[in-house]
């Protein structure tokens, strides 16, 4: 398999190069698009670690000259890398204190210890990590329920893959109304071709409002697609783990307090005028203060700077293609199909152009490479580009395999969940997120005017 992946890595760029050039298809676009697919499909067969093409990508920008160092390198002169540096050091930080779990764990005590008071519980609880870390508790809500699967002797069953799957929910799905890092990455790569469009915590929120249903309407969901064959009684060995937890420790308290300084901090963006990612770098630094210190050296050490360099590759990837008007090709391209077509049209043409891509590409790569275009293209068509942003986010979540989205392979890689009933429950979320979208949130981006 190695050979096979080392292979189709190789040849399918040099496939590309021979590709005839033109005035559109010109010698740097083909350049650009057999080095681009050579760092796409290494990351997918995870030929090398994620730092490696993350590193080869924009020096093979640079020194092939397809754009100058300044460009390939001007994603880490922005905000998005330190947000995501300060959100998972903060991340790690919540986690061995403690306080992530004890927040979940209450929770599920509170819901009565049964099967479906578990995964409202695991929501619930995923709403309120959220609020205080934005998009930064995957791996410890991965962790949480992969425990309880094994307290519980499920091994590999539908009981099982409801409450892995439950807890993906609750960790991703509330970040479709819960300001986040990879929102905040949408509108850093849209701000180059709309600037003027950007969006505050409380604007967000209210913009996506009936993604709270969604979020519970999904519970509730799983629930059906996973009953259990016998009665779960989880709140005995819930109870037990939240009392070796102990009282609240100092070290917890203060941990909350940087927590709430941080949701005051996203929700008065429109204020204070600051971007609100900086806040994510700003509460990391101040767990290592004098009279605060609750970070730990091996926080840092943890922490995964991998991802960080493959975000700002991908934003490279981006720019590079922005460099070469890419963006106005594929919005000419994208054109014909959407002209004289409705709103609802053009964002479910989007939504399923996303959905496609998503096969092949990575979400980050999706967002760094896919927004600003299609931002010109609602520009074109006097569409709010902040619609087609939101339309992409909710469109890369729509998957059907585990390889599709690194955070659900997460989950999925405890072993406690089959490929099948993996394939199943995205598949009906697919087909109920259409419905969402369009018997619900695009007439509600209508009825408040985004729209």
């Amino acid at each position: 398999m190695k050979k096979i992946s080392w292979a189709l890595t190789i040849l399918i760029p040099m496939a590309v190069m021979v590709i005839p050039t033109g005035e559109i298809f010109t010698e740097a676009m083909r350049l650009f698009v057999a080095i681009t697919l050579g760092f796409i499909i290494c990351v997918a067969f995870e030929n090398l670690p994620y730092l490696i093409p993350s590193i080869m990508l924009p020096l093979a920008y640079t020194l092939t000259n397809l754009a100058p160092a300044s460009a390939v390198f001007a994603p880490w002169g922005t905000f998005i890398p330190w947000m995501f540096i300060g959100g998972f050091l903060f991340a790690n930080v919540l986690q061995r204190t403690g306080l992530l779990k004890r927040v979940a764990y209450w929770f599920i005590i509170k819901s009565g210890g049964s099967y479906n008071g578990i995964l409202y519980a695991l929501m619930f609880a995923g709403i309120a990590l959220n609020l205080l870390l934005p998009r930064q508790i995957v791996i410890p809500m991965a962790a949480l329920t992969f425990g309880l699967c094994i307290a519980l002797n499920l091994g590999k069953s539908k009981e099982a893959a409801g409450i892995m799957l439950g807890g993906a929910f609750a960790a991703l799905l509330p970040a479709y109304f819960i300001y986040n890092p990879n929102v905040a990455i949408i509108l850093g790569v849209g701000a180059e071709i709309a600037p003027e469009y950007t969006v505050s915590w409380g604007q967000y929120f209210f913009h996506k409002l009936p993604a709270v249903f969604w979020c519970f309407f999904m519970v509730f969901v799983t629930t059906k697609v996973f009953k259990p064959d016998k009665e779960i009684d989880a709140k005995f060995y819930v109870t037990e783990e939240y009392n070796k937890l102990g009282p609240m420790s100092i070290d917890e308290k203060k941990g909350i307090l940087i927590c709430l300084a941080l949701f005051v901090f996203l929700v008065t963006g429109n204020i204070h005028g600051i971007e609100m990612g900086w806040g994510f770098a700003i509460a990391a630094c101040l767990a290592y203060l004098p009279g605060i210190a609750i970070g730990k050296e091996q926080d840092i050490k943890e922490l995964n700077f991998s991802i960080i360099f493959f975000v700002t590759a991908c934003m490279a990837m981006g720019q590079v293609a922005n460099y070469h008007g890419m963006g106005t090709m594929l919005s000419t391209a994208f054109m014909p199909l959407v002209d004289n077509t409705g709103p609802t049209t053009t964002i479910m043409l989007v939504y399923g152009l996303v959905f496609l891509v998503n096969i092949m590409l990575t979400p980050l790569a999706i967002m760094a490479s896919l927004t600003a275009p299609l931002a010109q293209v609602a520009l074109d068509l006097g569409i709010n580009p902040l619609v087609i942003y939101y339309t992409i986010y909710q469109a890369i979540d729509q998957v059907l395999f585990p390889y599709q989205y690194t955070l659900y392979l997460i989950f999925f890689t405890y072993g406690l969940v089959r490929m099948s009933d993996f394939i199943k429950i995205f598949a009906i979320k697919m087909v109920f997120h259409i419905i969402f979208m369009v018997a619900i949130l695009i007439p509600w981006w209508k009825l408040i005017g985004l729209i």
